[in-house]
């Protein structure tokens, strides 16, 4: 069983969370319940949970500043949450996982799915590491990105990947050292992501950091040449778009 806390401060969605989890999940036993962080943090350092759903706007004290006054955070975290894209974006780029509410049930279960297939690999307390100083950092590319591949997690700095490639139903990140890092996510999955954080998917098979950019060459779509001397195609219809995101070329 997955020893499971819920610390969500308005009763009503701590309630529905509770019996969405026994209708979705059969292996979860919800050892606690708590209505405010304090509260959160006496009951993870008593029980020991597994799994904690933590909702991150909560008065006096939000699930992140709880969550710096716990070391060490040797449990998983799915956050709950109404849209904050800034929020949201660190915890995506921190290889986190979150809920939008009001919460949906086969998001629910599929979170759930993802807690279980990564345990083997995950590292939560540097991962919280990670997202506490993503969360600080304001340039982009000081950021850093957690990718979970066969092996573990790796830790990148934003401004150390100079392009990523589509590689079937993997993707590739190409980073300045030379190495690269096979992950089992699409482009697409790493789109919205990036992109928030100064790269652009130039082509259905390339996203690039757009501060890597050396070089464009005119045509139909035009070609790109990044720092390393790569040489990109850009997709006609991404043409105009591309353009406009670096006006000194």
């Amino acid at each position: 069983m997955i020893r499971t806390i819920i610390i969500e401060d308005e009763p009503g969605s701590r309630d529905m969370l509770a019996m969405m989890l026994k209708r979705h999940a059969d292996d979860i036993e919800i050892i606690d319940s708590c209505s405010n962080p304090t509260d959160g943090i006496i009951s993870i350092g008593k029980n020991r949970p597994d799994l904690v759903f933590l909702d991150i706007q909560m008065p006096k004290m939000t699930g992140f500043e709880m969550l710096k006054k716990i070391d060490p955070i040797d449990f998983e975290v799915i956050f709950t949450t109404a849209y904050d894209q800034y929020a949201i974006n660190a915890i995506r780029i921190s290889a986190l996982d979150y809920l939008l509410k009001p919460i949906d049930g086969e998001d629910l279960a599929a979170a759930i799915e993802k807690y279980k297939k990564r345990q083997s690999v995950n590292k939560p307390g540097q991962q919280f590491e990670n997202l506490f100083n993503n969360l600080l950092n304001k340039n982009p590319l000081d950021k850093t990105l957690a990718l979970s591949a066969s092996d573990g997690i790796s830790f990148i700095k934003m401004s150390d990947i100079l392009r990523v490639e589509a590689n079937g139903r993997y993707a590739k990140f190409h980073l300045l050292s030379k190495e690269t890092i096979l992950v089992s996510k699409t482009l697409g999955d790493y789109e919205e992501i990036l992109s928030a954080n100064q790269f652009y998917r130039i082509h259905d098979s390339s996203i690039i950091n757009l501060n890597h950019v050396k070089k464009y060459i005119r045509g139909d779509g035009g070609t790109v040449i990044l720092s390393d001397n790569t040489e990109l195609d850009v997709a006609r219809r991404r043409k105009e778009e591309f353009m406009k995101l670096i006006p000194k070329v």
